[in-house]
């Protein structure tokens, strides 16, 4: 394939005598012949980029959107009205993904990943994976939100049967909503409701993130608290 400059040279070329008026066709032929091939290469770079870049934005175990595609929908949704924002961290993932392998574990996060994908299309909501074993859904806010959560809670603690074996992990959900939140930039409010979702998610796990670290970092004032919703269940 033709360099970057001899590229362009072609096509100036090309440009100068197609505007030419007493250019004749065998010169346009012969334009042709060299361009259309460095075109067609052209566009076979883009559309492999482009394949890449889709692969780049789709978690490859879960085939859930990765951080920032979801950040983008994520961004609609709060746009268009109230919302809440869910962090999930799967309970007892990692004994069971040190005991039987990384595939065990890829099987567990791949179903994990198909039952968000559900719930979330029948709740209007979007799912994706922010890495391990932790994943973020936004979804519209209503009055029955907890009994929604609870539901999710349901779906993703379902056993999962792979190869002979029944596994079961539990999940921590931590749920906030823009009632509660005070910022009105959107990509400060997603910010809040991220961190305010996370403190709750590690208040259901009964610490806070590396020895409460976290939770003194992250403060939830007492008014609001109201308004954060964990949810828990054994596994």
């Amino acid at each position: 394939m033709p360099s970057v400059i001899e590229t362009g040279t072609l096509l100036d070329r090309a440009r100068a005598n197609l505007a030419r008026p007493d250019t004749s066709r065998s010169e346009l032929r012969d334009d042709l012949a060299q361009v259309v091939p460095v075109v067609e290469t052209l566009m076979a770079k883009v559309a492999t980029l482009t394949g890449q870049l889709a692969q780049a934005h789709i978690c490859p175990v879960t085939k859930l959107p990765t951080r920032a595609a979801w950040t983008v929908r994520a961004t609609e949704i709060l746009a268009a009205g109230p919302a809440a924002v869910l962090l999930i961290d799967l309970d007892g993932f990692k004994p069971v993904n040190d005991k039987h392998g990384h595939h065990v574990g890829d099987a567990i996060l791949a179903a994990v990943g198909a039952r968000l994908a559900e719930w979330a299309a029948a709740e209007g909501a979007a799912a994706g994976r922010l890495g391990g074993d932790e994943f973020v859904v936004i979804v519209p806010d209503s009055s029955d939100l907890p009994a929604r959560v609870a539901r999710l809670h349901a779906l993703l603690t379902r056993p999962v049967d792979h190869q002979g074996l029944r596994l079961a992990v539990g999940a921590s959900i931590g749920t906030a909503r823009t009632a509660a939140a005070t910022s009105t930039v959107l990509g400060d409010l997603l910010s809040e409701l991220m961190k305010s979702a996370d403190s709750a998610m590690y208040l259901v796990k009964g610490r806070g993130r590396r020895g409460r670290r976290l939770a003194r970092l992250l403060p939830l004032p007492a008014r609001r608290l109201a308004d954060v919703l964990p949810f828990r269940k054994a596994a």
